[in-house]
């Protein structure tokens, strides 16, 4: 094969067996990002010989993957620096599972208080009884393909992020009030010091389909 061709190909096929290989545990999730790093190295150099090159469509297509670390990075910039958000940040749904399920290579659980976030997700309130509100939340986790197990205060889960294979962790504690029902709920990530937005948009977009799924439940208008 011309090395017009193998070049090209390396910068995809790199950052594609880097994530598959760490989703399969081929490798840890480190060496991954490693061999993203190399294809990205690789589409940078083509890049910069794209001017002189022979056959341009070849080396634009071994540009292309580069566009993947430059959305990271600013998914990264314009992210919070967090690994771990609830709606209720000072007292947050413990993550009873992740306690049983976690290593020493992965993060140690953080204690509450947590740190805030900016437009934090707020927690849900319903008519609808306890019992509803677990069965209705434990089939939408199902669905979406999370582990999912009962909890004291509701239920806990796994959810496999869909890239690298990530294992992040999740609690809903569900509490009955004297007129309502409240749902809480708090995603972890088990590796990095940032999510890059991962488990707040986790939590609002389970709660919008929650909320679909009660009828009657709504976000309230939480005021800083």
């Amino acid at each position: 094969m011309s090395l017009f061709f193998c070049w090209p190909l390396l910068a995809w096929l790199l950052p594609l067996a880097g994530a598959l290989g760490s989703r399969a545990h081929l490798w840890p999730w480190w060496l991954g990002f490693v061999f993203c790093l190399l294809g990205a190295l690789i589409s940078s150099v083509l890049l910069l010989r794209l001017p002189w090159s022979k056959r341009k469509w070849c080396a634009v297509a071994g540009v292309l993957p580069l566009l993947l670390p430059i959305l990271f990075i600013l998914q990264a910039v314009n992210s919070p620096l967090v690994n771990d958000v609830s709606t209720d940040p000072n007292n947050p749904p413990p993550l009873l599972w992740a306690a049983e399920l976690r290593t020493a290579q992965d993060l140690p659980i953080n204690s509450a208080p947590l740190k805030a976030v900016e437009a934090k997700p707020g927690p849900l309130f319903t008519r609808a009884s306890p019992a509803e509100v677990v069965i209705e939340a434990s089939e939408l986790m199902q669905e979406l393909g999370w582990q999912v197990r009962p909890s004291p205060d509701g239920l806990d889960a796994v959810v496999t992020t869909g890239w690298f294979g990530f294992q992040d962790d999740v609690a809903l504690r569900v509490f009955a009030g004297p007129k309502e029902t409240r749902i809480d709920m708090r995603s972890a990530s088990r590796q990095g010091r940032s999510d890059l937005g991962t488990n707040r948009a986790r939590i609002e977009d389970f709660l919008t389909r929650l909320n679909e799924r009660l009828g009657q439940a709504y976000k309230p208008n939480l005021k800083p």
